[in-house]
């Protein structure tokens, strides 16, 4: 009698835990299908409120064009010269042509335009500020006779440009391998782009025959280019070894180092899509195998892409001592010419530092997803550069390198591509402004 009531109750505990977790997977099953259906209607308003938001603004934005371009028509022009970086620091081709024309002595005003209210970089006392999108701002670009920009800012901005104006683009890339916008995107807003790049820009600033076709192929279809050279690269061929120190001082200082120690660097391109992350290396076996192969002391710098420097702070967070975030120092190629060993996975820099003639490498970083959302100009085998498929083939890589091989490849490269690089580009452009400020 015992043993039956035991097994009734045994039955129905069992029946009782089966029940229970019936009931525990219909409710988990409830949450789960709740928070879906709550999660699709927040995405809902949101797209929602996206489209009223862009709606109740058009208005605004015409108004804003019509405003500006009565503004511009009644602004007289100067011999006057605005410069436009979208780095929104001093760099770039525009601080390499600003410091050509203070370096020639030319009184021409020059204004900076920056994001900030006040000016944060190392700028030269003779230029002006103006903060971006302010009424100053619309007024400068107005009354200027010459204005340099290193990549379609106004072409975005519905700029109107007046007889008497030039616009100068002189872009923030050169012999680089990975496509442009113009060449991947080809929605309305890329056409409205590329209409008014082919409308308002006088001159393209190129450094070679290869980037004359991509100017081409891009935005500024039967835009004229100029063969000048980039402003920028000038500094690869600094001979005054005064300069050089200053800048040597200036970047370690910047990264809290000391002089003797020798600088790796990885700076990888920035990603079309959304949940675009960072990818780091193997820096410790990188430093051992740089020890190994240059001999020295070494320091592992890492650069973002401009768009992450927020978020490189987060990233980047309790490194070791010997690994360093240069994502915040303004002048790219200032830390060019102090790299030692420079690597990337696409970006354009180190077909820049290539001019330099030291190391250089490329990591095979997410490659199949790039080529489909960028995709490269010509096969990443050609270019100069020892390639990696992964962190520890990079290391592999840096033991083996062959230093004699890599020059016969560098020179190759650059003159399969018409590069014309000498030192002497701002020298170019500043005489190509000279002319057009003489003009009545």
């Amino acid at each position: 009698m015992i043993k039956k009531i035991a097994e009734i109750i045994n039955r129905k505990m069992v029946l009782g835990k089966f029940f229970f977790t019936i009931v525990e997977l219909v409710r988990k099953s409830i949450i789960k299908l709740l928070r879906f259906i709550l999660r699709l209607i927040i995405l809902l308003f949101n797209k929602i409120f996206r489209v009223i938001r862009k709606i109740l603004c058009y208005p605004d934005r015409i108004i804003a064009i019509w405003a500006r371009r009565v503004m511009a028509k009644n602004t007289p022009i100067e011999n006057k010269i605005m410069f436009l970086a979208f780095q929104g620091d001093y760099t770039c081709n525009p601080k390499g042509i600003a410091n050509e024309i203070i370096k020639q002595g030319l009184e021409y005003p020059l204004v900076w335009a920056v994001k900030s209210g006040i000016p944060r970089s190392d700028y030269p006392l003779e230029l002006d500020f103006v903060k971006y999108n302010t009424y100053t701002y619309y007024k400068q670009l107005a009354s200027s006779k010459i204005i340099i920009e290193n990549t379609n800012i106004l072409e975005r901005l519905g700029f109107y440009k007046k007889p008497g104006q030039y616009i100068f683009q002189t872009w923030h890339g050169s012999l680089g391998i990975k496509r442009l916008d113009g060449d991947v995107v080809m929605g309305m807003r890329w056409k409205r782009i590329a209409r008014n790049c082919q409308k308002d820009v006088d001159f393209c600033l190129s450094n070679s025959s290869f980037e004359t076709e991509v100017f081409e192929s891009s935005y500024w279809k039967g835009v004229p280019n100029l063969l000048t050279g980039h402003a920028r690269n000038d500094v690869f061929f600094l001979k005054d070894e005064k300069e050089i120190q200053k800048i040597r001082e200036k970047v370690y200082k910047f990264l809290g180092i000391e002089q003797e120690r020798k600088i790796f660097l990885f700076a990888p391109t920035h990603r079309d899509n959304v949940s675009e992350s960072y990818e780091g290396l193997d820096y410790e076996k990188i430093k051992e195998a740089l020890e190994k192969r240059f001999g020295g002391e070494w320091q592992i710098v890492i650069r973002l892409h401009n768009r992450l420097k927020r978020r490189s702070k987060r990233w980047l967070k309790n490194q070791p001592s010997y690994v360093s975030n240069a994502t915040f120092y303004e002048d790219m190629q200032e830390l060019l010419l102090c790299t030692d060993v420079g690597v990337t996975d696409y970006s354009s820099w180190i077909f820049d530092y290539v001019l330099s003639g030291k190391p250089g490498f490329i990591v095979k970083l997410g490659i199949e997803e790039f080529e489909n959302q960028r995709g490269f100009y010509y096969p990443i085998e050609t270019t100069p550069f020892p390639i990696a498929d992964d962190h520890i083939e990079l290391v592999e890589k840096i033991l083996a390198f062959d230093e004699e091989q890599y020059k016969k490849d560098v020179a190759k490269f650059l003159e399969a591509r018409g590069c014309m690089e000498d030192g002497h580009a701002s020298e170019r452009i500043v005489a190509k402004i000279k002319e057009l400020m003489e003009e009545s």
